[in-house]
């Protein structure tokens, strides 16, 4: 399911799936993500009560179905100690250019409720 997502606002987001949003206005963009992940230390998840376990976390950025840039993923998988996972994007963009935010995993440990949550932050301009 993809989930609206509007331009010069923040967005809170839990779970995986995908946010999009269609530009109205041609312009420069800035897009970034930051999100918590579970992970483990010392026995016990320390942001979620429902998970423990290494994130396999990815958050991608695309436009208009080209990937810009992606993060965490199966080279890089967050360390299990690592608390937060994000990137930021500067993003060209022209009216009707369709902008996606990608949280995916190959881990079960992200796929609980409210195991990933975080924020979406697009806004015109840099």
């Amino acid at each position: 399911m993809t989930n609206a997502l509007n331009p010069n606002q923040s967005t809170p987001i839990s779970g995986l799936g995908t946010w999009q949003v269609t530009i109205v206005t041609a312009g420069l963009y800035r897009c970034s993500v930051q999100c918590t992940i579970p992970y483990q230390a010392s026995g016990s998840s320390n942001n979620s009560t429902s998970t423990t376990g290494q994130s396999g976390l990815s958050i991608e950025i695309e436009q208009n179905s080209t990937n810009l840039i992606t993060v965490g993923a199966a080279a890089n998988n967050p360390t299990p100690t690592q608390p937060t996972l994000g990137c930021s994007a500067l993003i060209q963009a022209a009216a009707n250019d369709v902008i996606s935010i990608i949280l995916t995993s190959a881990n079960a440990v992200d796929a609980y409720p409210n195991a990933v949550k975080g924020i979406i932050n697009l806004y015109a301009g840099e």
